[in-house]
């Protein structure tokens, strides 16, 4: 590149990197470097610029984008979503009369809560009042996480809320997701919601995500858990683009 080449100016550079990672486009320094011809410590500056605006996270080689803070729940859930549809359909085969189902909120949770069927001798435990009240209205007997509402996810958080969590052994737990990356696992936008799935995932003996192909690749801002300690994805996604999840040793279901 030459000398008089606009990406020698930091800003023209830092402007095109935010750009490519808005677009969810992973960044490699080397070929970061090449590319501006610049040297990679010059890239790794820029980098760092863009970490602390939270527009990336810096990885080893380079750098993986942030996915945007989800919109509130109120909102994602006036939209039709034909998405959250499948993949609620394929996670239904795994609940069975008799379990103590630890529920999630967002709008993929509430699809699979609309097509449970009768469970008579169930148990469910959520932070969210919506789940709450659709599984009570079904029959089902139902304890509801309390705590302070969160906007974005619709549940219950706080420390009294963890520690309720933390009181309950259950079968299974279905989580939704903000983002789920290989190197970094299951995120969420929100630190206390975050807290509050780390809860209901160790209070579970199976942990299930349910994620869209929207939020794979993705590295939210909060992790929840590693790949390795999940037991299952349910998505919407090809197998071409679970590849490095399977590499992790977490089980696809492809809805």
């Amino acid at each position: 590149m030459s000398s008089d080449s606009p990406l020698n100016s930091p800003e023209a550079r830092q402007a095109a990197l935010r750009s490519r990672a808005a677009a969810g486009e992973p960044l490699s320094l080397a070929a970061l470097a090449e590319e501006f011809g610049v040297s990679a410590d010059t890239i790794r500056r820029d980098l760092l610029v863009l970490e602390a605006e939270g527009a990336l996270r810096r990885v080893r080689g380079g750098a993986l984008p942030v996915a945007p803070p989800a919109e509130p729940l109120a909102a994602r859930m006036r939209r039709p979503n034909l998405a959250a549809g499948r993949i609620a359909a394929a996670a239904l085969p795994l609940v069975e009369d008799g379990m103590v189902l630890m529920l999630d909120g967002g709008t993929t949770v509430a699809h699979l809560v609309a097509g449970l069927p009768p469970l008579p001798r169930a148990l469910v435990v959520t932070p969210s009042p919506a789940v709450a009240t659709s599984t009570l209205a079904a029959g089902i007997e139902t304890v509801l996480i309390g705590g302070k509402l969160s906007a974005f996810g619709g549940i219950s958080t706080g420390a009294d809320a963890c520690e309720a969590i933390a009181g309950v052994a259950a079968d299974i737990c279905f989580l939704g997701a903000c983002g789920l990356e290989a190197g970094f696992g299951l995120a969420a936008d929100h630190l206390d919601e975050a807290a509050v799935k780390r809860a209901m995932h160790a209070a579970s003996a199976r942990s299930v995500v349910l994620a869209g192909a929207e939020k794979l690749g993705r590295r939210a801002r909060h992790r929840v858990a590693a790949c390795a300690e999940l037991d299952l994805l349910v998505t919407d996604a090809p197998p071409q683009d679970t590849a490095a999840l399977v590499a992790t040793g977490l089980e696809i279901r492809h809805a």
